[in-house]
């Protein structure tokens, strides 16, 4: 994690006064249908970091937390039957990396709306527990890595730009439950729909560029 933390700030601190840059600070929401047979949604915030690299293509990089979810869910235990599994409720957040290209597909003069196209990969990383009887306590630790494929608005209203953003992190291949005694358990996690929505810098002060009177000489 702390290599990820590292790269984010490495991106942030790229010279910001070149206006190549935008720093969206958001709530996010993490649907999954599938955890257990069941659909479990994660709530979070986060933030996104792009640097345009032309006037068009640029990277992006971001950062999401998760807050703490509770789901049911069968897991399996040691036994001498086969597939023996018994019914837990399961607590636990969450950590999301992403890291890819992202491209503007509307940019017009006004400044007053921005549309992006982001591909990216992602890693979500959740980490619970559950209890088995009153002491024994095991843990829930999954790291999903996917495929994101997303579309961002920007809407330039005053000087506060707002970003609503939604995608779909593709999942290639679900692994079949793992489960020791000494250690953590995991189960697969299926692909999720990803929401956000935020504020988004730098901001704008003044007019738009259309609004601006040239002098001629």
């Amino acid at each position: 994690m702390r290599r990820y933390l590292f790269v984010l700030f490495a991106f942030i601190t790229l010279p910001l006064y070149s206006q190549k840059f935008r720093l969206n600070a958001e709530g996010a929401f993490s649907h999954f249908s599938n955890i257990n047979d069941r659909q479990v949604s994660f709530y979070g915030f986060g933030l996104n970091y792009s640097y345009y690299l032309y006037k068009k293509l640029g990277l992006v990089i971001g950062y999401d937390h998760y807050l703490p979810a509770t789901y049911y869910g069968l897991v399996p235990i040691v036994s001498y039957r086969v597939d023996e599994k018994i019914p837990v409720i399961i607590t636990g957040g969450a950590n999301a990396i992403t890291f890819g290209f992202r491209m503007k597909v509307i940019d017009p003069e006004s400044k007053r709306i921005e549309v992006n196209t982001t591909i990216a990969i992602s890693s979500f990383n959740h980490i619970g527990s559950y209890h088995i009887e009153e002491t024994l306590i095991k843990g829930v630790q999954n790291r999903v890595n996917s495929i994101y494929a997303g579309i961002e608005l920007i809407l330039k209203k005053g000087n506060f730009p707002v970003a609503i953003s939604g995608g779909y992190n593709f999942v290639p291949g679900q692994k079949e439950y793992i489960n020791n005694y000494y250690s953590t358990f995991s189960v697969p996690f299926s692909s999720s729909f990803l929401i956000k929505a935020g504020i988004s810098l730098p901001v704008m002060k003044g007019p738009s560029p259309s609004q601006i009177r040239q002098i001629e000489y």
